[in-house]
């Protein structure tokens, strides 16, 4: 059985201390392959981040096919830690 989304966002959090979006979305992929939450990834971390779980790292833009892509890295907040250790 797998891991709730949210949970498993978490756990990625927490084994590579901080991550892009788009490497949380490549890694969910692989776990969760071929399942419709996966195109929902971005607002679960967008929720975890509004309830102080997650927090914004850095961001920067980066261009590709001239156009300009906002990259964001994640990590857990001190709060998420231990709310995550609670239900792991």
């Amino acid at each position: 059985m797998k891991r709730p989304l949210r949970l498993e966002i978490c756990h990625l959090l927490d084994t590579y201390q901080t991550l892009t979006t788009k490497e949380i979305i490549q890694k969910l992929e692989k776990i969760y392959h071929h399942e419709k939450q996966i195109y929902a990834a971005e607002n679960h971390i967008l929720s975890l981040r509004a309830v102080g779980i997650i927090e914004l790292l850095e961001e920067w833009v980066e261009t590709k096919n001239n156009k300009p892509i906002l990259i964001q890295k994640w990590g857990l907040t001190n709060y998420g830690k231990i709310k995550y250790n609670t239900y792991w």
